[in-house]
């Protein structure tokens, strides 16, 4: 009995070679026997092959058809079978023989070296398959490097010899002995590693989508036919660039066993007439005979742009001849045709593409491929540390894949090669590793990581990601409580997200920072950027305004369509009041370009798009013009009064400033802080430079800073934080309504 071989679900153990109930019926194979499958063109039933062969136990899938059968990825690879391939099964009746040493010979050139543990993990690996043939070959991948070995021979307990001639059944246990024979190797074609499902991470969901709608149409499109139900022409894949839209569709590709034909964007363009659209209609025409085939079309958005926005008639008549291509067809025997073809475009800008593309019957589905999240970026980091010699944890890896907010698969790649650099520039800038060029030595450890890390910015915050000022809670003086506030209202809902859903809260949008001129309330922004390790998007109030109708409101939108998409972030707005005047506080009768920018702003606060794992946090010393309609609960709705620095806080700012320049040790800065009370922070640390000043007034080679200078320099600063002004914040706390942390 034929079969065609199908991927076996990964929840599967990887022994099991999966059919349909109604299949082993028929066989007359039960659940749990032995069986032995062979490519077609290699069956031979009086012996057990050893070349496209694998072994293992029967097992029921229901979501077979009765002509599939569901094979593990390992299996898979050791005996070189690919989707769609046909195979025959029989069952294996004589009990296995269970092997206490086994003997494995190289098929291939290795670059491993041979040593007991590249042993250990062989038979580690044959343990977990449970049955094997001697004389089979098998596959695995060792330290990122793809091995092959042979069987070559094995011993029970008794000490009787089967070699690679005797066809022998084998099971191999905890307590098997594994070698590898260092004979001479026959040089053998080197096979080039496919891509697979197994190589990409973090996509699951979407892999099944795109699986659902191209693999059933090309190997089972008699399905299709039987019910008059037309299959799926194509899928469109979206998001933002490295997220993996074309590697999915290479592995789809790969895996289906499909003729593929690659158009990269604008290539098939042509200056002359009617040549473009030729070259579209001998593509199709070319996936026609060799059906079934996959057209992948990367970055589509190039080579069909909306046909009313297109600069030149030529786009618009390649647009026409796809639509056709796709959908134009409507007489039987094409239609059975074109059944075998499936048509998967990429893009980055999916809004660019003609409408009529994006309709069923042409692209059936559209799938986004969009940023990953924590649980998504741990995957990728797994799939792709499995290929790279590395000494991290499990637990490292949780860490950074925690901390990397903002980065897309082509970005965790790229750190991962990075952080192969580092290794190998730490290790050859080391003498002993000069002399003992010891290849077990090269491991990427978790240093390496977080070095590479530091230097690869994330690919969603590029075009705005700024390089936030080093600046951490130490650096600023006193002012203890309100960072605790800070943190407690920025850090908590975006690091500890579970604990507010737990208590059924939703944490606050948005915080405002408000106090006197000069008291720290950008320091702190900096500050929290710094140590929150969450990404930062930094907008200075007047920025946003621009001389074009529109654009204004578009650059509101694209800052916050960014910290969405880059998520968990903060968004610090810089002199807030700039941005958000009073409606109507220009005299004009008409809307003014604050207004809109306004009027967007507290949409995306508060709008039909939910802000998620966003942040806002604004800065001001006018927050008694900010309108109304922005400071209330769901908005910005805490308020944080940062306040002149009292004795404690005037002490510490003063410690920190007298640690950076050279000072008379007679200097105290517990009365430098008894002198300046009602000083703001930034008029403290102008203090300090203006008293270098004076010291180098009276001696330009003047080695220290003495008292005198000091008291000259506070007697020539004058306060700026009048009792008025604080009376104003206070009165504003009061009357705001908002809740103050």
């Amino acid at each position: 009995m034929q079969f065609r071989v199908q991927a076996a679900s990964p929840k599967h153990a990887p022994q099991r070679i999966l059919f349909r109930l109604e299949s082993l019926v028929e066989l007359g194979i039960a659940v749990g026997d032995i069986v032995v499958v062979t490519l077609l063109e290699n069956a031979d039933h009086n012996q057990l092959a050893k070349k496209g062969t694998c072994v293992g136990e029967a097992w029921i899938d229901f979501s077979l058809t009765s002509d599939t059968i569901g094979i593990p990825a390992v299996l898979r690879k050791s005996a070189r079978y690919r989707i769609g391939d046909s195979v025959v099964v029989r069952q294996i009746k004589e009990q296995p023989i269970e092997a206490r040493t086994i003997q494995l010979l190289p098929c291939i050139e290795q670059s491993n070296a041979v040593n007991e543990e590249l042993a250990l993990y062989l038979k580690e690996y044959l343990v977990d398959l449970k049955y094997v043939i001697v004389g089979q070959e098998i596959e695995i991948l060792f330290r990122g490097q793809p091995c092959r070995f042979q069987l070559m021979q094995a011993k029970d307990q008794s000490g009787t010899l089967y070699n690679n001639d005797s066809n022998t059944l084998i099971t191999t246990v905890q307590p098997t002995k594994a070698t590898i024979i260092s004979a001479p190797i026959e040089k053998a074609e080197v096979q080039t590693q496919k891509m697979s499902y197994s190589n990409i991470g973090g996509l699951e969901e979407q892999i099944r989508i795109v699986r659902e709608m191209v693999e059933t149409p090309l190997q089972n499109p008699q399905i299709f036919q039987k019910y008059d139900v037309r299959p799926p022409r194509g899928v469109l894949l979206y998001g933002p660039p490295g997220t993996g839209k074309t590697l999915i569709a290479r592995a789809v590709a790969s895996e289906t066993n499909a003729h593929v034909i690659l158009i990269n964007g604008a290539e098939v363009l042509s200056k002359f007439y009617g040549e473009t659209e030729q070259k579209l209609r001998n593509i199709f025409e070319e996936a026609q005979e060799r059906a079934p085939s996959i057209i992948f079309i990367d970055e589509i958005d190039a080579l069909c742009p909306k046909r009313d926005e297109a600069p030149g008639e030529m786009e618009k008549r390649v647009v026409a001849t796809l639509l056709t291509l796709m959908d134009g067809i409507s007489t039987s025997p094409q239609a059975k045709r074109q059944a075998g073809i499936v048509v998967i475009g990429a893009t980055n800008r999916p809004n660019a593409l003609d409408e009529a593309l994006r309709r069923p019957g042409r692209f059936d589905r559209e799938v986004e491929i969009g940023i990953p999240n924590a649980i998504a970026r741990y995957s990728i980091l797994s799939t792709i540390l499995r290929k790279i010699p590395n000494s991290l944890e499990n637990e490292q890896v949780e860490s950074l894949a925690a901390t990397s907010h903002g980065y897309v698969g082509a970005d965790l790649s790229a750190v991962c090669r990075e952080a192969g650099l580092k290794c190998i520039n730490r290790l050859c800038a080391d003498p002993l590793w000069e002399q003992s060029r010891d290849m077990q030595a090269v491991v990427v450890t978790y240093e390496d990581m977080k070095a590479a890390m530091a230097e690869i910015r994330p690919s969603a915050m590029r075009e705005i990601m700024l390089e936030v000022p080093k600046v951490y809670w130490n650096d600023i003086g006193g002012q203890a409580d309100v960072k605790s506030k800070l943190k407690e209202s920025v850090e908590w809902p975006l690091k500890h997200p579970d604990a507010f859903a737990r208590m059924g809260i939703r944490p606050p949008k948005g915080v405002l920072l408000y106090g006197p001129p000069g008291c720290s309330k950008t320091l702190m922004a900096k500050a929290l950027a710094t140590e929150a390790g969450l990404n930062f998007i930094a907008v200075k109030g007047p920025e946003l305004f621009s001389k074009w109708v529109g654009e204004s409101e578009r650059a509101v939108r694209e800052v916050f369509r960014k910290a969405r998409a880059a998520s968990p972030s903060i968004i610090f707005f810089d002199e807030i009041d700039a941005l958000t005047v009073k409606r109507g506080s220009d005299g004009d009768g008409g809307t003014s370009v604050a207004d809109r920018v306004l009027s967007q702003l507290l949409n995306e606060l508060d709008g039909i798009e939910p802000l998620v794992n966003v942040t806002v946090v604004a800065a001001t010393n006018r927050p008694d013009i900010i309108d109304p309609a922005l400071l209330r609960p769901g908005r910005i709705d805490r308020i944080l009064y940062v306040n002149p620095p009292d004795l404690a806080s005037r002490r510490e700012i003063f410690r920190l400033q007298l640690a950076k320049i050279q000072c008379s040790p007679d200097i105290s800065a517990d009365e430098l802080a008894e002198k300046t009370n009602g000083y703001s922070g930034a008029e403290i640390v102008a203090i300090c430079q203006e008293a270098a000043l004076q010291a180098m007034e009276a001696d330009i080679h003047a080695q220290m800073i003495k008292a005198i200078h000091f008291s000259k320099a506070i007697i020539s600063m004058k306060k700026r934080i009048t009792p008025e002004m604080i009376q104003f914040y206070d009165d504003f706390r009061t009357k705001s309504g908002l809740k103050s942390v």
